[in-house]
């Protein structure tokens, strides 16, 4: 069973083992303990940590936070640190909660699961609406934890996503997408090639994707009718631009004919990582092979709008993107498919 335990003196030694394993820093959380000995451990940190959860001996611009150790059953398989509240400060940085896996237990889902517990823990613990995170963008295994638990994306910097969860939502999800299709678990065998792409119209970067190997085929019903998307042999042509807010996917049978293209509508384009990828905006545009654009999923980009989880000026430009997508394929078709073709022959020349 997993559960959150504050930390105390009743499991000191795997208390004391967790903390090392823990890196200094590690994608912005700090773990000021991760040096000291046992003993000092016992004696200094303990000690300290009760008296700052309890609001006593804070530092200038400091606020209260409780450690707690994620436990499946009698082992410690993670740390997270609540701030009871934030400061200004804190709201444009670390948000309320930091803390991570420790190594040798990544990777099966401790992440996600343990996420859910402790922003159920922050819900109890912390006054305001909303629970602030803050996201480096290269971290892309804690951006899916957070996107996962319905997570959404209030601003972006430099180098991070500040992110809120509304404690009362738990049917939202934003999608993350990324160039290798690495999220797709339909995908048992799969060979990718990236590259770059420049045009007049943008700069980015594309990929192609075979199929070699898919758990089932699978077929969705489009605005046009019920079509087949994956299965053996299928490809992807995948077109990311730089600072746009929309992402392509073109997909082809295993004959090499277009079934339809695909825009995601998207809150961000991140090139941060090792691999690009993009986080949706539930609009999206459908284009038939040689036929008509048509909007999708309006009802989901209200639901984000109506639960605060974009504001007005969000759903505007989800609108206006998708509407300059449609008028620019109306009124260049030919030269559309023109440099759907010439990319998709190039990548798929690079396929081994």
């Amino acid at each position: 069973m997993l559960y959150l335990k504050e930390i105390s003196y009743e499991n000191i030694d795997k208390e004391y083992e967790a903390i090392k394993s823990i890196p200094a820093e590690e994608n912005g959380f700090i773990n000021k303990y991760h040096d000291v000995t046992r003993e000092e451990f016992v004696r200094d940190v303990i000690p300290k940590l009760k008296r700052i959860s309890k609001g006593l001996d804070l530092q200038e611009g400091y606020v209260p936070d409780t450690y707690f150790f994620l436990w499946d059953d009698d082992e410690i398989v993670g740390l997270f640190k609540i701030r009871h509240y934030l400061n200004d400060t804190l709201k444009e940085h670390a948000g309320h909660m930091g803390g991570g896996i420790v190594p040798g237990k990544r990777g099966i889902g401790y992440g996600k699961r343990g996420l859910a517990i402790a922003l159920k823990k922050c819900a109890e613990i912390i006054k305001e609406d909303e629970i602030y995170l803050c996201v480096h963008k290269d971290n892309v295994p804690s951006l899916r934890m957070v996107l996962e638990n319905h997570g959404f994306i209030t601003k972006v910097k430099d180098k991070e996503f500040l992110l809120r969860v509304k404690p009362e939502i738990d049917d939202v999800t934003f999608n993350y997408r990324d160039l290798k299709r690495d999220d797709w678990k339909r995908l048992l065998e799969k060979k990718v090639v990236i590259d770059d792409i420049s045009t007049k119209y943008f700069d980015g970067k594309v990929s192609i994707i075979e199929m070699v190997n898919v758990t089932s085929p699978l077929s969705v019903e489009s605005p046009f009718s019920k079509v087949k998307i994956a299965d053996n042999g299928y490809k992807n042509l995948i077109i990311a631009p730089k600072n746009q807010n929309w992402w392509l996917t073109v997909m082809y049978d295993d004959k090499d004919n277009i079934i339809e293209s695909y825009f995601d509508i998207t809150r961000v384009n991140c090139f941060d990582a090792e691999t690009p990828y993009f986080i949706d905006m539930k609009l999206d545009v459908c284009i038939q092979n040689h036929g008509d654009a048509k909007i999708m999923d309006d009802a989901d980009l209200k639901e984000v709008l109506d639960k605060g989880m974009i504001t007005k000026e969000d759903y505007d430009n989800a609108y206006l993107t998708a509407n300059k997508i449609i008028d620019f394929y109306n009124n260049n078709r030919n030269l559309y498919y023109e440099f759907i073709d010439k990319t998709y022959q190039k990548m798929k020349s690079k396929l081994v």
